[in-house]
């Protein structure tokens, strides 16, 4: 059953010996691999932009009451507001931190709707690479089986040729 399948595949690639087997099993394999070291950094970013996405909202969110805070005078007052409003300004502290860290020197407005089409790209640049990952590893698969099926088929011939060789010993 496999067998046609595997003739076809040969016929239609041009294969017609073991090195060029062995060729074209490396180049699809290399094919693989370079489509994944690519969607590896496409996901690294997309990475993070969604940490960039995620501080650059809670940044904004919490802008004003951060504002408000340090624009209260009194310590005891400072305090208490501080002490209800804990949760949010210490979101925007990490948000504040973050951004400064990873963004350059001089940026005054946050580009998030910017992130959010370059994140929304990479998706979409992602899945399709991850339908052309499948298909070439099934042809990965498809040609590991071939050469194995080659394997076994000359693995069947050797033990004919050492029986002969044998025979011809004992005479």
């Amino acid at each position: 059953d496999a067998l046609p399948i595997s003739v076809n595949y040969l016929s239609e690639h041009g294969i017609s010996n073991l090195d060029e087997l062995d060729a074209s099993l490396s180049s699809v394999s290399d094919r693989a691999y370079s489509i994944r070291e690519g969607m590896k950094t496409a996901e690294q970013r997309m990475k993070e932009l969604q940490k960039l996405i995620e501080y650059g909202r809670n940044y904004q969110t919490y802008k004003p009451i951060q504002d408000e805070y340090r624009q209260i005078r009194w310590k005891g007052k400072q305090e208490k507001f501080a002490e209800a409003r804990r949760a949010e300004l210490t979101l925007w502290d990490a948000a504040n931190r973050y951004l400064h860290a990873h963004l350059p020197e001089g940026v005054k407005t946050l580009p998030i709707s910017a992130w959010e089409k370059e994140y929304t790209a990479l998706k979409a640049q992602r899945e399709a690479e991850y339908d052309t990952l499948k298909d070439t590893r099934a042809e990965v698969a498809e040609l590991q089986k071939i050469r194995r099926c080659v394997d076994i088929a000359l693995r069947a011939d050797q033990p004919e040729q050492t029986r002969t060789k044998r025979h011809d010993i004992d005479r």
